[in-house]
């Protein structure tokens, strides 16, 4: 029940949940202007890559752009139309998705970008430890 088109790259550890369907053409059509000739299904110059890096996790029922990145180790919240990129650690939710926060390789949300904060490092419940800086998510080691 997950749709992956040509042009997706899918790397190791990755989640991808039922009914996720994944696009890779901005502006289908189903035949050329005559009308007579079928487009077909075979890649072409329209067709767009998309990555999701490893360790990433996709939710139920998402729609996948295309000509874009889901990050390392980023949640897509069920449900969620993502149309950009999405960094690595970030958790998007919604219709277009937009990051609320950041996520740990543990699941854990540890920063939600509403709450202000002066701290640029943190650590998770886990005791993994990461550093943000305007909204970029660094993973200390």
């Amino acid at each position: 029940m997950v749709y992956i088109c040509a042009a997706v790259t899918i790397e190791d550890s990755v989640m991808i949940s039922a009914a996720t369907t994944f696009t890779n053409d901005r502006f289908p059509r189903a035949t050329f202007p005559d009308l007579k000739t079928l487009r077909g299904s075979e890649p072409d110059e329209h067709t767009l890559p998309t990555l999701v890096r490893e360790g990433a996790t996709i939710g139920a029922g998402c729609i996948i752009g295309n000509d874009l990145t889901i990050g390392r180790w980023a949640m897509v919240g069920m449900g969620s139309v993502v149309t950009k990129s999405v960094p690595d650690f970030h958790l998007v939710l919604g219709s277009p998705a937009r990051s609320v926060g950041t996520v740990c390789k543990c699941r854990q949300l540890f920063h939600k970008f509403d709450e202000i904060s002066e701290r640029r490092e943190f650590e998770c419940v886990c005791g993994l430890q990461y550093e943000i800086e305007n909204r970029y998510v660094k993973e200390l080691s």
